[in-house]
């Protein structure tokens, strides 16, 4: 059994779930399907037990030229990533790299716009280093 002394709790197997503040851990995506050129994408931040954040958190968005997440995109699309009704987004490298920060509910709607063909991958970069890669977003 192991103390836990800021809270006097204890972990005595491992199902016992501890309290890591409502961190990012995870994130879920979600690419639409294309319309004239755009695309809707959701992002749901996720806590270490896989619940959705009931909390505003920040994360970096990075637009990929590939699903294993080796290289950024070439151009970023025509007009590339815009934030949709969900959240903020400050674009740190244009079309390439962002700081995006969710609503109070963990979630972060956006748009892809490419006129072109341009292969793309949206990457959530977690807290932890570790990416959530989505599926292609490449326009017809």
């Amino acid at each position: 059994m192991i103390r836990m002394p800021s809270r006097n709790k204890f972990i005595s197997s491992s199902t016992d779930i501890v309290d890591i503040g409502g961190a990012v851990a995870d994130a879920s995506i979600t690419v639409g399907a294309e319309s004239s050129n755009v695309r809707a994408i959701t992002i749901q931040l996720k806590d270490a037990q896989g619940r959705d954040l009931a909390i505003r958190s920040a994360v970096h968005i990075a637009v990929l030229a590939d699903a294993n997440g080796d290289a950024l995109a070439t151009t970023g699309g025509s007009t590339g990533i815009q934030i949709g009704t969900d959240g903020a987004l400050l674009p740190i490298v244009a079309k390439k790299l962002f700081l995006a920060i969710s609503e109070a509910d963990g979630d972060i709607d956006l748009t892809w716009t490419d006129t072109g063909t341009e292969a793309a991958y949206l990457a959530v970069i977690l807290p932890n280093g570790k990416m959530k890669i989505s599926a292609a977003m490449t326009n017809a």
